[in-house]
């Protein structure tokens, strides 16, 4: 088929289907898609919490739990033990198919008595209790988004690494803070989209550097200060100058640093390494990735975001670890195979609209199932039986789609309506990167759920706090220490915090002061760092004589950088030709 321009649903925008998209919802033999891509990620990050978490009681031992569902959400939450036992049935919940009511409301009906695995993790977790999608860990906490990584704190989407705090974005880091777009740092702080460096302090874009501090674009570097090449002496003189060990001294280095970025650093259009046509950012080892964020390491992806070790899937968030076939999901994995429209599937093949189901195969609209096959509402089937029963629905939701309050129609090849997700907007993901207000999130319907008021009784302000880590004692436990953004909710700020043992012998052994704002504050302060996921079509800026071309370059691509940004944003070529 002809590319195709539609208008979408929810946004009101027009947007294109391509040749190749059709081809691909042809061969899985869905309908093309009624939202436009950003609307669609938008929509499935609406039901990604990962940061939001509740004390809970498990509804069968009840053990207390941290659990990503609040104690308002209608459905009962069981530990990891209970929910893998045989002490339930959740084929006790299941009900015949209503042909008299549309789908989607009888599947929340569904999803709102079935109990919910409590947290989304699963190997080998080794006191990591305060973490939410979370695979492999030991001694991580407070971390989200985390894969097999080892004493890790306060961070986000780490993978592969340990010892390191207040991160996000990060593969194989070691003994790292406020790391963002990294891999493969050690002993490196304030660092951004850099790779291989190690000992070094507020670097940008600098690969396989060592002793390097205010400096960008550097490669193969070492005592580098301010992008001046010094004596090692030199050097480490001038990093004394800057008092890192203070918060006073930390902070004029960091709007040092933030002005750098910002007026003299060199910016490549995409964060895209070894990788083969490519659109989006943050796309590593990868190939054919169309318009998609946090890709690695994966073959024909299309609209997603967080992929890890994935193949031909297409509107993704939160997919990986040998996924193949998969289709508007949120959090497919370990060897997930040609799941379409589903939430939380582990193992699991060709099951369509089913919520945390775990090793199923041909199951449809079903919640909190295991080891199960041909099951429709958690009903069980004989196997023709199933296949008929599917396509009769099918139909149906064609004929009598679900149309919510704000009149947009989920009919067959839609993902999960807005209303249906157990989370507010400001709880998910999509509020950290598509940031909206409550007033704006209630005109498109969108669930929103103010967090609880909570009245700490804090006993120190934190511009009260030493100012110098030296000065810190162990005196600093005992304290509740309050956020100077008093539980503003674009940030979701905790308006209050404690410094743990873990966190000062780090703070201590790497000389860093301690910090003054909630570990949510920072969280959202580091994502300052990260452009958008949205591309525009763009022209380099570079306009440098000694580069191949005459006067301004005319290579365009697609970039996160808006057009109105002050960065110079440079094409591969202009880029290659600045860093040192």
């Amino acid at each position: 088929m002809q590319n195709e321009t539609r208008n979408c649903q929810n946004c009101k925008q027009d947007f294109t289907i391509e040749s190749d998209d059709f081809a691909f919802y042809d061969k899985i033999k869905v309908p093309p898609p009624t939202f436009c891509p950003e609307c669609r990620m938008k929509r499935r990050m609406n039901w990604r919490n990962v940061r939001s978490l509740f004390k809970r009681s498990c509804g069968l031992c009840n053990k207390t739990l941290i659990s990503m569902y609040s104690d308002t959400d209608p459905a009962p939450v069981y530990c990891n033990d209970c929910w893998n036992s045989d002490g339930w049935d959740p084929f006790s919940y299941g009900v015949e198919y209503d042909f008299s009511k549309p789908f989607f409301p009888q599947l929340k009906e569904l999803f709102q008595k079935v109990p919910r695995l409590y947290r989304y993790g699963f190997g080998n977790l080794i006191n990591s209790d305060f973490t939410n999608f979370t695979k492999d860990n030991k001694n991580a906490y407070l971390a989200y988004s985390v894969t097999d990584c080892e004493d890790v704190m306060y961070s986000e989407t780490i993978d592969k690494s340990k010892n390191s705090t207040d991160c996000f974005a990060v593969t194989k880091i070691d003994g790292c803070s406020y790391n963002i777009d990294c891999d493969g740092n050690y002993n490196t702080h304030y660092a951004v989209q850099s790779q291989s460096s190690i000992d070094s302090y507020f670097i940008y874009d600098c690969t396989n550097c060592q002793n390097c501090c205010l400096s960008s674009n550097l490669r193969n570097q070492q005592y580098v200060f301010r992008n001046q090449k010094l004596s090692k002496e030199e050097y480490q003189k001038a990093l004394a100058t800057l008092a890192l060990g203070t918060y006073s001294g930390f902070e004029k280095t960091k709007n040092e640093y933030d002005a750098m970025i910002r007026d003299s650093a060199v910016h490549k259009f995409a964060l895209i390494y070894a990788s083969q046509n490519a659109t989006g950012d943050y796309i590593h080892n990868a190939k054919n990735i169309k318009q998609s964020f946090d890709a690695n390491d994966s073959e024909n992806i299309a609209y997603s975001n967080r992929v890890i070790t994935a193949k031909d899937c297409y509107d993704n968030s939160g997919v990986g670890f040998l996924t193949e076939m998969i289709y508007e999901s949120m959090a497919a994995s370990n060897n997930t195979y040609k799941d379409f429209f589903c939430y939380i599937t582990l193992a699991s093949r060709e099951c369509e609209y089913s919520l945390v189901c775990k090793n199923c195969s041909n199951c449809f609209g079903c919640a909190g199932l295991t080891n199960a096959q041909y099951c429709i509402f958690n009903k069980q089937y004989e196997k023709d039986e199933y296949f008929a029963l599917v396509a009769k629905i099918k139909q149906q939701m064609m004929e009598m789609p679900y149309i919510d309050t704000k009149g947009r129609v989920f009919a067959y090849g839609e993902f999960f309506p807005y209303d249906m997700s157990p989370f507010g907007y400001n709880e998910t993901n999509a509020h950290d990167f598509f940031p909206i207000t409550e007033e704006v999130a209630k005109e498109k319907g969108y669930n929103w759920k103010a967090r609880e008021k909570r009245d700490y009784k804090t006993t120190i302000d934190s511009a009260e706090l030493p100012d110098d880590i030296t000065a810190v004692s162990e005196a600093i436990f005992e304290e509740v220490i309050k956020c100077p953004n008093e539980g503003n909710q674009a940030y979701q700020c905790a308006s209050a915090f404690k410094i743990v043992p873990t966190e000062l012998q780090f703070y201590k052994l790497k000389g860093l002061p301690l910090p003054r704002y909630c570990p949510n504050c920072r969280h959202y302060a580091r994502l300052k760092y990260r452009n958008p996921m949205h591309l525009y079509a763009r022209t380099c800026t570079c306009n440098l004589a000694n580069h191949d071309h005459v006067g301004a370059c005319p290579n365009t691509f697609q970039t996160t950088y808006a057009p109105n940004r002050p960065e110079k944003v440079y094409c591969e070529s202009c880029y290659q030709k600045e860093v040192l």
